[in-house]
């Protein structure tokens, strides 16, 4: 999770920026094979690390193309916008996951079970 929200933040500054060279394009290809599907299949607690990797990537890619089709359609290429909403989208998910994942202040059940003990 972690190394999905670097790539969140490092590919759009280094786009940003206009950088070239090869770790830009590894960069880039990691980025568009795993941002955003798989922070947002993240959200749907898929149990099999192989179906995540396999269909994140998978929707991933396909949102890409309908985004850069969509640019093109429009007449509105802009290769950044599209990264940045990406990354956007990326980091809430992975946000909400975050949150959801945290362990509760207080136990589920805890005061049901209080409040049983006590009679009430």
């Amino acid at each position: 999770m972690s190394v999905l929200g670097l790539l969140s933040v490092l590919v759009p500054l280094l786009e940003a920026a206009d950088t070239g060279g090869a770790v830009r394009v590894v960069l880039a290809l990691a980025f568009h094979v795993t941002i955003p599907g798989i922070p947002l299949l993240l959200l749907t607690r898929l149990d099999s690390p192989v179906l995540l990797a396999c269909v994140g990537g998978a929707l991933s890619v396909a949102l890409t193309i309908i985004g850069a089709q969509l640019m093109l359609w429009s007449d509105a290429w802009h290769p950044l916008a599209l990264v940045v909403v990406f990354a956007l989208v990326s980091l809430a998910a992975l946000a909400a996951d975050r949150w959801r994942a945290r362990p509760s202040a207080t136990p589920a059940g805890s005061v049901r079970d209080g409040l049983h003990r006590s009679g009430a």
